[in-house]
């Protein structure tokens, strides 16, 4: 938490992403996403595939930090501390579901506006209505919900055109916390198993979503390993 409190405090702007296999993935096929993750202030294991490849690689601390769980704990540590949060993304009403959530779990903690975009791009217009809706409520954290890698590279495009002090993107969070998405056993996502539990019930096109980016992993590691390459 003192890592976020002090990118908040420090007077500068910073996004920090969470990296799952779908961006792992991204970022290892994609040039611009890896510029992304690489110009974060902060890169956070999402996933336990990432996890255990950064053990691997001799992190030996390292530990899954989802995004829907950093969210709540520092909702829960901000109470205290005054911050502001502002949600944007998500589909239509799930912004407004989000905010309910948070106060009720939290209550005390400021919520100051929500924001669900439409999937389409935004026109110069709606970018400018955007900012200043953001700016006018004097958020210090904005929690983007855009799914990956689109809200990594939309934090990094807007960063420092935005007033705000911390960026994180945090996906599903959105889904789960507003109740969208049924989210994974605690047991199943303590062991690691949670893109698994998603796999198998969220229906043919995450199922088949999430198969493609295993085997490109796998495909990735054993050419990584086969070179005695870092894949970061």
């Amino acid at each position: 938490m003192k890592n976020l409190d002090d990118m908040v405090d420090d007077g500068d702007s910073h996004y920090v992403c969470f990296c799952d296999l779908k961006l792992w993935s991204s970022a290892m096929t994609d040039e611009s996403t890896c510029n992304v993750l690489n110009e974060a202030s902060m890169v956070l294991p999402d996933g336990i595939f990432v996890t255990e490849w950064a053990r691997y690689k001799g992190q030996k601390d390292c530990r899954r930090l989802p995004g829907p769980f950093v969210m709540l704990e520092y909702c829960r540590h901000s109470v205290k501390k005054g911050h502001r949060h502002f949600l944007y993304g998500g589909p239509k009403g799930v912004a407004d579901l989000l905010a309910e959530d948070l106060k009720q779990r939290f209550p005390g903690i400021k919520i100051a506006g929500h924001y669900s975009p439409p999937f389409r791009p935004l026109t110069p217009k709606e970018e400018i209505e955007v900012k200043n809706r953001i700016e006018e409520s004097k958020a210090d954290v904005l929690w983007v919900g855009l799914g990956a890698p689109k809200q990594e590279r939309w934090m990094a495009a807007h960063i420092g055109r935005i007033n705000v002090p911390l960026m994180l993107g945090v996906g599903a969070a959105f889904d789960f916390h507003s109740g969208k998405r049924k989210r994974a056993p605690e047991f199943v996502q303590k062991i690691g198993l949670e893109w698994l539990f998603c796999t198998c019930t969220g229906g043919r096109k995450i199922f088949l979503r999430n198969m493609k980016y295993v085997f490109l992993m796998g495909y990735i590691l054993l050419k990584q390993i086969s070179l005695n390459k870092r894949p970061f």
